[in-house]
């Protein structure tokens, strides 16, 4: 896998956990320490290099594959004057999932109606209509920081 990014990052290892900031094993038992060794902690700058790489814009041990928590989350934040739900609350919720996210897949974003194409009514439900899309452009895989 290639991104672009001068060979700073890792190749994705399914053997690790995504990044957590505390645990709650309390445990001395060996299935614990060995599940304990996969696990990466914030904290641990060492293990986030090893398994994650570095940052090609600040230097420091990426947050998730491919990866910054404070680079991607400045990216984000510049983005926020250009789109809205049209409601402030769910605005401010996708914005705080943004700025928090330490891996690619941990973040909300909001799509406008037009950025979808293929929509397929399927039914109704409880609160709604459910309708199928396509979205072409699809999520923040990495950003190319090289471009």
């Amino acid at each position: 896998m290639s991104f672009g990014m001068s060979g700073l990052w890792k190749e994705y290892d399914s053997e690790y956990q995504h990044v957590i900031t505390n645990s709650t094993i309390d445990s001395t038992t060996e299935l614990i320490e060995e599940s304990d060794k996969k696990v990466v902690y914030m904290n641990n700058l060492e293990k986030r290099k090893q398994v994650y790489g570095i940052c090609g814009e600040c230097n420091e041990p990426g947050t998730g594959w491919y990866w910054c928590q404070p680079c991607n989350a400045k990216r984000l934040k510049d983005n926020f004057k250009n789109w809205t739900s049209g409601d402030k609350n769910i605005d401010e919720f996708i914005q705080q999932s943004q700025l928090n996210a330490v891996y690619l897949s941990k973040y909300l974003e909001w799509i406008p109606f037009e950025n979808f194409n293929n929509i397929t009514y399927i039914t109704r439900g409880g609160f709604g209509k459910i309708y199928s899309a396509k979205w072409p452009e699809g999520y923040i895989y990495y950003w190319d920081i090289e471009n």
